[in-house]
């Protein structure tokens, strides 16, 4: 798992700095919500170092208090956030449960409970806020409307395995988009797409998506195979390697070979093939004579070779691709 610098979070964005407790407070009660903040181990002061920067439903912060402190929130309601020490360890108590927190296992404070944590001194994090409404939507999407009140999620994500070491690489994908600056900023469209990515992510660690092995129940499986088509849909055109889906989805290569192979008796590169040519279809049966050429919209459809391309054309749907052209 790569390890992510407290100097690196949020570089070059404002530093706010407070040592009194009162102060500390406040500025995070403005941030979040209103909550206690009590230092341990008989401190009178923190040394707290804040920087943050939202866009839209998502921010990413870097809050470190520096020293051992212990937070009840009165409540955060209307959004989630993901929290991840960068090193050191705190606790979060949800009623008789804790969850003890460290590089390798972030937080996720309820929305719906009291809650309480511990902090000890050493442990800066990264958060990751996220607006309940646009969580749900994307749980929605994936889901189906059962999800549109949002889904359950539990208090603890493992970020050594790889679900949850595909959603933190999401999170520093959005935070270097975030922070970049001019014409380096993504267009609005990325944008939006290393969100839901992030979130999708997010929802596939929380809900412990199967990884290696036959196991995993019926709904994650499906699950699974709507966001690798989704995937497919919005880069069949690239060069895509079956292990560099699996990354992207969070799960190993055998697991994604089996889902499919289960639901769909096919492989991945097989139902590549079978989206790429849906989509030369479509592009061939739109086209105006004269005005394209199946070469070209071939090689935009991810076929680099025009004779087998025909021939894979006129196994999936009855007539070469000229014919499809000519209608």
């Amino acid at each position: 798992m790569a390890r992510i610098l407290p100097r690196d979070v949020l570089r070059g964005r404002p530093t706010v700095v407070a040592t009194d407790v009162d102060d500390a407070h406040q500025r995070i009660a403005e941030l979040f919500c209103g909550h206690d903040l009590v230092p341990q181990a008989h401190v009178k002061s923190v040394d707290m170092k804040l920087r943050s920067l939202h866009r839209g439903d998502v921010g990413i912060e870097y809050l470190d208090y520096g020293a051992e402190v212990r937070i009840n929130p009165e409540g955060l309601e209307d959004f989630h956030l993901v929290q991840i020490p960068l090193a050191g360890h705190a606790r979060l108590n949800v009623g008789s449960e804790t969850v003890d927190s460290s590089p390798r296992m972030a937080t996720v404070p309820p929305v719906d409970r009291p809650f309480s944590m511990t902090w000890d001194s050493g442990t800066p994090h990264l958060i990751v806020y996220i607006k309940r409404i646009a969580l749900a939507s994307v749980a929605t999407q994936l889901y189906g409307e059962k999800a549109r009140d949002g889904v359950p999620l539990g208090y603890a994500l493992d970020l050594a395995a790889s679900p949850g070491r595909a959603f933190l690489r999401s999170v520093v994908e959005l935070h270097d988009d975030m922070i970049s600056q001019g014409s380096s900023t993504a267009p609005v469209f990325v944008q939006q797409l290393l969100v839901d990515t992030m979130l999708s992510r997010l929802l596939m660690a929380m809900e412990g998506a199967p990884d290696g092995g036959e196991g995993g129940n019926t709904d994650s499986k499906s699950l699974l195979i709507r966001r690798f088509r989704e995937l497919l849909e919005r880069h069949a055109s690239e060069e895509l390697a079956v292990p560099d889906i699996a990354e992207n989805l969070g799960v190993s290569v055998r697991t994604l070979q089996s889902a499919l192979r289960s639901e769909l008796g096919a492989t991945p590169s097989e139902v590549l093939r079978s989206v790429r040519l849906d989509r030369a279809r479509e592009m061939l049966l739109a086209a105006e004579p004269g005005q394209e050429t199946i070469v070209s919209i071939a090689e935009r459809c991810g076929f680099s070779h025009q004779g087998r391309f025909s021939a894979l054309y006129l196994d999936a749907f009855g007539e070469l691709p000229s014919v499809s052209l000519r209608r």
